[in-house]
């Protein structure tokens, strides 16, 4: 328990350093959207595409760390969707707030997955977070924005841009490239593994710095029923979920508990722009996401107490 804490300190330090330097005003607001842009496009996908071509994935479960993941993340859709009429009817949550609360249980933060994995368990371990992304990053796309168009949004959505965004997803492209580069042996240039070596170093850092300025207190506390709702069913009914397909699907020992790290980690606020984009509550899905990275940093701990 006291390694797993460590782990966390300096994740989440970085989360509450990035929160810090945005409400300073240290960096400007305007500043933040760029170093997004560069950290989605390049930092992130080296750091992808680095740890998966140096990761020993021979002893890798990879069939069944993404069963395990998919399974879980359809099997918390049809939970929600199935939830709907009673959170109508008891909580008089209405579909904006839904599709917000659907995207924070759904969504979740590569960043502080890869950054605990790293400190626990090692590269090779990473590289099952990589292949996680590669896995649900498609499938998540299409549900959430599904959701928005029934539930929220008031025109059609156009499905083949979506098809053609998740295409572009760099994220994507780094995962299956590292996998190609890795499983046929594919030698780099010395001076290019490098350069992708080096541009992968920020990707953490930068990371988690991002999501802690994306964090917004004044949305946040004291948190309503919908807050609570999609933190818990994050937090606590993900992980559950991960455990019960996890054991179905053979997993144990580190593989195990990297598939509930996937699922136990906060969600992402990439989902904020969507939802202001196709109506959903986005106020509402950046004070669930500010509310789960705090409560995260006790409840990722206590998962793997569980599984140990």
């Amino acid at each position: 328990m006291p390694i797993v804490i460590e782990a966390l300190i300096p994740t989440f330090f970085l989360v509450g350093l990035g929160l810090y330097i945005r409400r300073s005003g240290f960096v400007p607001e305007e500043q933040w959207a760029g170093l997004e842009t560069l950290s989605y496009w390049l930092f992130f996908p080296a750091l992808i595409f680095n740890v998966l071509t140096n990761a020993d994935l021979k002893n890798v479960p990879l069939g069944g760390m993404t069963a395990t993941l998919v399974l879980t993340v359809i099997t918390m859709t049809v939970a929600l969707l199935t939830l709907y009429p009673l959170f109508k009817k008891t909580s008089s949550i209405d579909n904006p707030s839904y599709t917000s609360i659907c995207q924070g249980v759904l969504r979740w933060n590569g960043f502080i997955a890869l950054s605990v994995v790293q400190k626990l368990y090692g590269n090779d371990a990473m590289a099952l977070v990589a292949v996680a992304m590669a896995a649900m990053i498609p499938l998540l796309n299409v549900i959430v924005v599904g959701i928005l168009a029934t539930f929220a949004s008031k025109s059609t959505p156009n499905f083949k841009n979506v098809l053609i965004n998740i295409f572009k997803n760099p994220l994507i492209w780094a995962s299956v490239g590292g996998l190609a580069f890795n499983m046929m042996e594919v030698p780099i240039w010395d001076p290019l593994k490098t350069t992708i070596d080096i541009t992968a170093r920020a990707g953490l850092s930068t990371g988690l710095l991002i999501v802690g300025a994306g964090l917004r207190l004044r949305d946040t506390f004291p948190p309503s029923m919908s807050v609570w709702l999609g933190t818990s069913l994050r937090l606590l009914g993900m992980p559950l979920l991960t455990i019960g397909f996890g054991l179905m699907m053979g997993l144990s020992g580190d593989a195990l508990e990297v598939a509930v790290i996937c699922t136990a980690v906060p969600t992402a606020m990439n989902g904020y722009v969507l939802a202001k984009k196709m109506g959903g509550n986005a106020p509402l899905l950046a004070a669930i996401t500010t509310f789960q990275t705090f409560l995260s940093a006790a409840t990722i701990p206590l998962f793997l107490a569980l599984l140990k």
